[in-house]
């Protein structure tokens, strides 16, 4: 029994001598010949300690984990925080004295006078915890801030092992915290150790980090606590869960006057001070505790419907700035986005005024751009963003950057784009089928084209586009690029259509469809991303400068110390000469006016009975509205079956001007071939056979408006450009050798595009050319011809009757202009349908 004892004493004076040497200083062995036998335990103690390096992860000074906050355009509307750790570093200069001093005089009181490691302390705790063999007490609050860090930083890399290692209440980790403990303090100094521990420490209640604390308990930053208000948080650091003043309010004023009394036994607070404060409530910012805002789920109310474009940014950001979402969500950034929320909230007010219901299968989609940069500025939609069970009402989809509906006519810009490059002009006339159109180069037997409503024969770009004929322009795939899709495709790829590159069966669906030579591109049959679409159409306002869309502003982005962060964003690039944008643009104000800002008859035969959006423009012209440019795109629906029954499935309007682009979608994401019917403000039959894309152009009106109307334009136009007017004659019908040599003498380099133009001009010289209009370096493409003349009859104009009259969209408003309706489907063959206009 003696022999027990002895051993037990030996054992505890072990441990004692063990402690003394982490202590790091020459008095533990001055106690060595007073332990006796345990003098070997203690030096292998001693041994161990000078042995033991700090880990670098603990001394690698790398910041903490901070919450990131997203703003509006304004950079000061707060969109939506995100976080892990619900963190924000504050200044140590910044916080109130007392709130050090309460934390030094209630957990290391001797903070200002060791060096890490407190010897006195450890004397203390080692004889007082030697009977019970518990190595708890005695840590200095550098020590305390090498346990938070270890801590930290297992919870980071998701180490469950390292997590306990670093709480363990053993020997080895007191030695490694002393080690770790003197080596901070080497290269830390005591203010910025105590800053590290204020901002590292967790609080409870989700708050990590004074600051936080200080909002969470109590609404306020923390260089505005009060003594009170400081104490009890300084007593939450030990136990947050035990002293949690939500859960354990007793417990928790216990804790602070606790506090209280450790500041007036050192000295910084006096008694009837203390007794004063003890008087006063807890007074928490609310009686129970709140949910922190995290994330877009949590966004900002006071910005309608603001969740979706949260979203999108998010997205955008992993996906394309080079930041990790996880970087993101844990780096306290700054991120300054393009949204502009007065023109979100007007634009939603407009929408939810009008008689959508968001239960509805369908639903509309309509962001805007800015052309000139690309900023995506607002995410309108009918729907709320959300999730609510068994209410349709509400959704988190990707409403705007998915791509699940065809567009229609609005694919008529990639041909006519495309058109215009190769140096086609606005008077390029066509002969067509109104109804029946059969392709003549194009493999697709049995497939035809036919147009809904009474079209001429024979057409001319400048009326076609605008009107929307489905024989038309897939007589231009068919005539002008004998089939030969690619020019078209790669316009609309070069334009942001990054749908038409995601793979299927190995090839993307770019690739397909020009392998295919599938004439039905130009009808808009493919799955459109509403928001690539607005921004493809933002080109021609910005004379030929493609910005891809993106939701953050250059610049955009700082860390916590202000520093502007690097990282990608998509830059812009010229897609289309100025004369090419300009003349686009020209034609597609006859869409909305019915008229073209240069209107020149071609041979005085000009047939254009207006375009397909007029009828709902009257009322914007009629009170002094800018000309907006535009196109409709109409798609047709299906029965059970994938039959074509005649009636449509999604409507589809685009309006351009130069601050701002937006298309307006109204589809059904998750079957977009079904008929829509039942639209607001339709007073016709409603049953999906009178809702045209057109009508697409109430819902942008009525959103952007009041914006557009106080920001008056005038479109520039081709006339407008610097440089000369080439020479048809030195160009057309010239061997390419020929045409070349006259170009360089005007200073202009040349460029031979690879896909032949039908052209009655010679096979292998020159047919067409753009741009007509140039300064000295510009670069000129040459189309030259296949030979194969394009069929063109005298121009007639329709007799129109009861039977082939146009469809109206509305009873209630003007009429609007025939809507081409092209049969074809997907893969070129057979008859399937898809409306034009």
């Amino acid at each position: 029994m003696a022999r027990a004892s002895g051993l037990t004493v030996l054992s505890k004076l072990a441990k004692l001598a063990a402690l003394i040497a982490i202590s790091g200083v020459l008095v533990a062995g001055l106690l060595l010949p007073y332990i006796g036998g345990a003098g070997l335990a203690a030096k292998a103690g001693a041994d161990k300690f000078l042995n033991t390096k700090c880990p670098s992860s603990t001394l690698t000074d790398q910041g903490v984990q901070q919450r990131t906050n997203i703003y509006a355009s304004d950079g000061k509307t707060l969109i939506a925080t995100l976080f892990d750790q619900n963190r924000q570093v504050v200044a140590y200069k910044g916080l109130p004295a007392y709130v050090s001093t309460a934390l030094i005089d209630t957990e290391d009181r001797r903070f200002y006078a060791h060096h890490g490691v407190d010897m006195r302390g450890l004397l203390r705790a080692a004889v007082s915890n030697s009977s019970g063999g518990s190595t708890q007490g005695a840590s200095t609050l550098t020590e305390q801030y090498v346990k938070q860090v270890n801590l930290y930083n297992a919870i980071n890399a998701g180490d469950q092992k390292a997590a306990q290692a670093a709480t363990d209440q053993n020997i080895d980790r007191k030695i490694s915290d002393a080690q770790c403990a003197l080596d901070i303090e080497k290269k830390f100094n005591k203010p910025q150790i105590l800053s590290k521990y204020l901002n590292i420490a967790f609080f409870g209640e989700n708050s990590y980090g004074i600051q936080v604390a200080a909002q969470t308990y109590f609404g306020r930053s923390a260089s505005k606590l009060t003594v009170p208000q400081a104490a009890m948080l300084v007593g939450l650091v030990r136990a947050p869960s035990d002293y949690d003043p939500y859960l354990h309010p007793d417990a928790a004023r216990a804790r602070r006057d606790l506090v209280l009394d450790n500041m007036v036994t050192a000295k910084n607070l006096t008694a009837s001070e203390a007794a004063k404060y003890k008087a006063q409530p807890l007074g928490l910012a609310s009686k129970t505790p709140t949910q922190p805002a995290r994330g877009c789920a949590y966004a900002n109310a006071t910005i309608s419907n603001v969740g979706y474009f949260c979203d999108y940014v998010l997205d955008w950001l992993s996906s394309t700035s080079g930041l990790t979402a996880r970087q993101v969500q844990t780096g306290g950034y700054k991120i300054i986005t393009t949204l502009d929320v007065g023109l979100q909230n007007s634009g939603q007010a407009a929408i939810r005024a009008s008689a959508l219901d968001p239960k509805n299968d369908y639903l509309l989609a309509m962001p805007s751009v800015n052309p000139t940069n690309g900023a995506v500025t607002t995410m309108i939609t009918d729907k709320k963003y959300g999730v609510k069970k068994g209410d349709s009402a509400y959704s988190v989809g990707k409403l705007f950057t998915d791509a699940y509906a065809g567009s229609g006519s609005t694919y008529k810009y990639f041909t006519t784009l495309a058109a215009l490059t190769a140096g086609v002009t606005p008077q390029f006339t066509l002969s067509t089928a109104n109804t029946g159109y059969r392709p003549l180069n194009c493999p697709a037997t049995g497939y035809t084209a036919s147009n809904a409503g009474p079209y001429p024969t024979t057409m001319q770009l400048m009326s076609a586009l605008p009107e929307s004929s489905n024989t038309y322009f897939v007589g231009m795939e068919d005539q002008l690029f004998g089939c030969d899709i690619s020019p078209i495709v790669n316009m609309a790829t070069s334009l942001g259509m990054n749908a038409l590159l995601q793979k299927s069966n190995g090839k993307t669906i770019a690739q397909q469809i020009i392998a295919d030579r599938r004439a039905t591109f130009t009808l808009g049959q493919e799955n459109t991303s509403v928001l690539e679409l607005t921004g493809a159409f933002s080109t021609v306002a910005n004379d030929g400068v493609f910005c891809p869309p993106t939701p953050i502003l250059a610049g955009g982005i700082t860390d916590p110390t202000g520093k502007k962060v690097s990282f990608t964003l998509p830059g812009c690039k010229r897609v289309l000469s100025q004369y090419v944008a300009r003349t686009m643009r020209d034609m597609m104000v006859s869409d909305t006016s019915g008229h073209n800002l240069a209107d020149a008859p071609f041979n005085n035969v000009q047939y254009n009975n207006g375009g397909t959006a007029t009828g709902y423009f009257g009322s914007w012209y009629g009170s002094g509205g800018s000309l907006v440019a535009g196109k409709t795109g109409t798609n047709n629906a299906a029965d059970a079956a994938g039959n074509d029954n005649g009636l449509n499935s999604a409507l589809w309007f685009v309006g351009v001007t130069p601050t701002l682009t937006s298309a307006a979608a109204i589809v059904n994401p998750k079957h977009p071939n079904l008929t829509i019917a039942n639209v607001p403000g339709i007073t016709a039959n409603n049953n999906g056979s009178d809702t045209f894309g057109a009508f697409g152009g109430t819902f942008w009106l009525s959103a952007y408006q009041s914006y557009l109307a106080a920001r008056p334009w005038t479109w520039p136009t081709v006339n407008d450009l610097p440089g000369d007017t080439i020479p048809t004659y030195q160009v057309v019908g010239q061997t390419v050798d020929a045409a070349t040599t006259n170009l360089a003498a005007l200073g202009l380099k040349v460029k031979v595009l690879r896909t032949p133009c039908g052209s009655s001009v010679f096979a292998g010289n020159v047919a067409y050319f753009s741009p007509a209009k140039a300064v000295a370096g510009t670069t000129i493409n040459l189309c030259v011809s296949s030979g194969k003349s394009p069929v063109v009859f005298q121009p007639t104009r329709p007799t129109k009757s009861a039977s082939n009259a146009p469809r109206s969209s509305s009873a209630a408003a003007p009429p609007s202009r025939t809507r081409g309706n092209g049969n074809g489907n997907g893969n070129g063959n057979g008859n399937g349908n898809g409306n034009g206009g």
